[in-house]
């Protein structure tokens, strides 16, 4: 037999209606995933802004007060940090998934490109899915949230 006949060729063929159907409902699974951990941080922020609120109206209420509060929700804020991460970290995961299919699938098709395989999107997004791992660092994670908030 030939060799020839058994390689093959290192693009997969292009997509059809159907598989190009089931990317654009993945696509909208990713983005509602985003949005939805998207909230779940904005919930945590918000959380933190009330009671540090509420320690320095305790704490600058009276001249009799005292500081515990501040020292008390200090504490608090930083568990909010923590959780902030974590949903942070989940929600750079769909993010991140969302933003690849947007650049490597819909934008070259929107251009009239058509999808190309070249830059191995697919085979990075397969990858993400069979051992699904966070794409950043919790002490990275730690950074942009601290810069965020």
């Amino acid at each position: 037999m030939d060799d020839a006949a058994h390689t093959e060729s290192p693009h997969p063929r292009e997509f059809n209606t159907a598989e190009i159907g089931a990317i654009a409902r993945l696509y909208r699974g990713e983005v509602y995933r985003s949005t939805i951990w998207r909230t779940r941080l904005d919930n945590t922020t918000n959380w933190a802004v009330v009671t540090t609120g509420i320690a320095l109206l305790a704490t600058f209420s009276s001249t009799d007060a005292s500081p515990l509060p501040l020292v008390l929700v200090g504490l608090r804020v930083i568990v909010f940090l923590l959780f902030e991460v974590r949903r942070y970290r989940y929600f750079n995961v769909w993010r991140a998934r969302a933003r690849l299919i947007e650049t490597d699938f819909y934008a070259p098709m929107l251009g009239g490109e058509g999808v190309r395989f070249e830059s191995g999107w697919n085979e990075l997004l397969a990858h993400d899915y069979r051992a699904p791992d966070y794409h950043i660092s919790f002490a990275r994670a730690v950074g942009r949230r601290f810069r965020r908030n």
